[in-house]
């Protein structure tokens, strides 16, 4: 299962403070933003369709380049994560007792 937030920012030009503890997908829906990552050198615009990946534990400033711009936070839950691990460690060990290479999943 994927969680999915969707935001408007609704002040042109007001940079917003975000912190993520998971891995989330960061997708534009209306208008353009800028954003920031802390820690890294450049910043990012982003138009509507674009996304970018986010690492856990980062933190990002945020803003609409007009009134009204939408954004959305996509993560997985953590249960699909762990049955994901699930699937990759029983054909890692399937894998192994036919003397087979899994790719990973």
């Amino acid at each position: 299962m994927r969680e999915i937030r969707t935001f408007e920012l609704d002040r042109r030009d007001a940079p917003t403070r975000w912190s993520s503890h998971r891995p989330q997908t960061l997708r534009v829906l209306r208008g353009q933003i800028w954003m920031t990552v802390e820690g890294e050198a450049d910043d990012h615009w982003l138009n509507a369709g674009d996304a970018i990946e986010l690492k856990p534990y980062s933190t990002i400033w945020i803003s609409g380049a007009c009134e009204g711009s939408r954004f959305s936070l996509a993560s997985e839950s953590a249960s699909a994560r762990s049955l994901a691990a699930l699937i990759h460690a029983w054909l890692a060990r399937r894998a192994g007792q036919s003397g087979t290479a899994v790719s990973n999943v």
